[in-house]
């Protein structure tokens, strides 16, 4: 009986803590569902808005940067000690143009030498040829062996080849020596001078950079999902806020290769040059949705409640506080993402007392 005493005992408080519990917390008391809450008012006069479905263009805004599609590092060919530039950091230069010279005296002394090594055989096989012509008859006339004239023709086909060697050296040294007059290979306008005079050029090392104004892109990380359903040609919205202008361009280039990391695929599309474009100006890609249908009202109906945004809405002849979940604003209209649905009627003026 004791221990049937000490259950009972027991249980009894904690039908007590259970009680204070649910009465503390309000479960006894005559409350609204949470979210909303009726207000009454005896005439409400103002403007009442019924909600009403609309259909929603969204767009989403894609950011990039312009680049030059003709982008040129310009190098030295050979060795030598950077003796003068000729243009800087945004000159003009045309196909041709002079834009580097080096320093010449080692490449014109390896010339010289060719020409004179060229001179040098040359003379050899004169003497060689004549020697030669004269082994041949005297060999017909059996005054020397064969082997004689064999000799005298192996001495001149030696010099021949000689000869060809040494003006092959020439024609290097003249290439090298052309090397130090270093030439734009395009037309376009320079970026950055990667040397300076008195610096040693070397063969892969830049020395400066060039891009062709007139062919320019845009490039632009488009998430995957909306990539996929682009293809070359696709006309599409761009703007350059720096330049305040807005226009369509074309897809030329997707590249199938997704960005693992960002989960998106590099789009670049072809624009027509404008005055002020220049290589890594900000642009921004604008890419529509599918249409859907929502709830769009005027951002001026939306009341803030704390960290909530709430509305007042007329239901069964009393005004109800209702929360929203906002979306985006589109076209000065606010999305209602959650919270309203068609048909529910907007008390637009109401303003209560306290809120």
């Amino acid at each position: 009986m004791q221990g049937k005493s000490k259950i009972l005992g027991a249980i009894s408080a904690l039908v007590v803590v259970i009680v204070a519990v649910l009465y503390m917390a309000g479960s006894f008391s005559n409350k609204q569902p949470a979210g909303l809450k009726e207000i009454s008012v005896t005439q409400y006069q103002g403007e009442v808005v019924t909600v009403e479905l609309q259909t929603i263009s969204r767009t989403e805004h894609v950011p990039g940067s312009i680049i030059a599609k003709q982008n040129t590092q310009i190098s030295s060919n050979v060795m030598a000690q950077v003796k003068q530039f000729k243009v800087r950091a945004g000159d003009k230069v045309s196909q041709g143009d002079l834009l580097i010279t080096l320093k010449q005296d080692d490449f014109k002394a390896m010339l010289a030498q060719s020409e004179a090594n060229i001179n040098a055989v040359q003379a050899s096989l004169n003497q060689a040829k004549k020697q030669l012509i004269r082994v041949t008859e005297l060999q017909r006339k059996g005054l020397v062996s064969m082997s004689d004239l064999d000799d005298a023709k192996a001495k001149f086909d030696n010099l021949t080849a000689n000869l060809a060697g040494a003006k092959q050296q020439q024609i290097q040294a003249q290439v090298s020596l052309n090397y130090t007059q270093i030439k734009a290979p395009i037309s376009g306008v320079v970026v950055e001078r990667l040397a300076e005079p008195g610096d040693t050029a070397t063969p892969g090392i830049p020395l400066l950079t060039l891009y062709n104004p007139k062919q320019l892109q845009l490039a632009f990380n488009v998430r995957e999902q909306q990539a996929v359903k682009l293809k070359l040609g696709d006309r599409l919205n761009v703007s350059l806020p720096s330049l305040n202008l807005t226009t369509a361009a074309n897809i030329s280039e997707i590249i199938p290769v997704v960005d693992n990391a960002a989960r998106s695929l590099l789009i670049r599309l072809e624009i027509e040059p404008q005055p002020g474009m220049i290589p890594g100006l900000y642009a921004q890609l604008h890419l529509p949705f599918e249409s859907t249908q929502g709830v769009l009202i005027d951002p001026r109906w939306i009341h803030d409640f704390g960290q909530l945004s709430m509305m007042y809405v007329i239901n069964a002849d009393k005004i109800e506080r209702r929360f929203v979940r906002l979306g985006e604003q589109i076209d000065n209209q606010q999305h209602i993402i959650t919270g309203l649905k068609a048909g529910d009627k907007i008390a637009v003026d109401y303003q209560p007392i306290t809120e």
